[in-house]
């Protein structure tokens, strides 16, 4: 797994590269709306069909799961859950950060994560517990344990429905003593809490490519990732609270289920 996941990075590398590269020449004419507020690219298709194409490669019997559907599902022994560009929305705009996400599944359970930041070059990855790194230092949770003075990440879904808009005004009862940030690419705000930069990220209208691999290697750094009812459907249930485990109950008690 450690030599697969080597192979995984430098493909991310490149991919990465090339975003970086195109965002430079990209026009803001080639944009299509997916829905409001929910932008595609022929940068984030070319993309997916490089990941695509280079994961078959090193792994030929696998199936994916990718976000522009460049290539029809198919749930395999292995199964690749891949997000060629996260961070779309900031992409276009010119703005920061986004990224490439790379999750493997093997049979129900992630087995391997990498996400990379191209403009920051920085490469999170994990492949089991207590192997989660960032450019090759292991990574360490934050040991933050209280709303007071913590840094959290969030998000707004596309579709906000009742439950989300209370969950953001449970949020901003706490605007005076705690840091919200948004910053736009689900995979590496759950990476930032895995390398303790942040202390929790909580996110709802979220896919699978948006989560598989952030999660599986903030796991691996020893946080705890929960759906909003406590449980452990976050990978496919659309909604996510990724933390460093200390104030994971405070997060769930104060701002999700309040």
């Amino acid at each position: 797994m450690e030599d697969l996941c080597q192979k995984v990075m430098k493909i991310a590398r490149d991919v990465g590269n090339y975003l970086k590269t195109e965002q430079q020449l990209f026009n803001k004419r080639d944009i299509e709306l997916k829905g409001s507020r929910n932008y595609v690219t022929y940068i984030d298709k070319e993309a997916e069909n490089r990941l695509i194409g280079r994961l078959q490669e090193i792994l030929p019997e696998s199936g994916f799961l990718a976000e522009e559907e460049t290539v029809e599902f198919m749930d395999k022994e292995y199964t690749w859950i891949i997000d060629p560009l996260d961070g779309t929305t900031n992409y276009v705009h010119g703005d920061t950060p986004y990224s490439v996400s790379i999750a493997l599944k093997h049979e129900n359970n992630i087995v391997l994560g990498v996400v990379y930041d191209p403009l920051a070059d920085q490469m999170f990855s994990a492949t089991s517990k207590d192997n989660a790194f960032l450019n090759g230092n292991k990574l360490h949770i934050s040991s933050h344990a209280t709303l007071k003075n913590a840094y959290i990440g969030f998000g707004i879904p596309y579709k906000l429905d009742e439950r989300g808009e209370q969950i953001l005004r449970n949020a901003a009862d706490h605007f005076r003593n705690t840091s919200f940030r948004i910053k736009g690419s689900a995979a590496l705000e759950i990476c930032y809490v895995a390398a303790g930069k942040s202390d929790t990220y909580f996110h709802s209208g979220l896919s699978p490519w948006d989560v598989a691999a952030g999660a599986f290697i903030l796991e691996c750094a020893g946080g705890k990732c929960t759906d909003f009812s406590g449980g452990n459907n976050y990978l496919f249930g659309r909604e996510m609270v990724a933390t460093n485990g200390f104030i994971h109950e405070e997060i769930m008690k104060y701002i999700i289920n309040r």
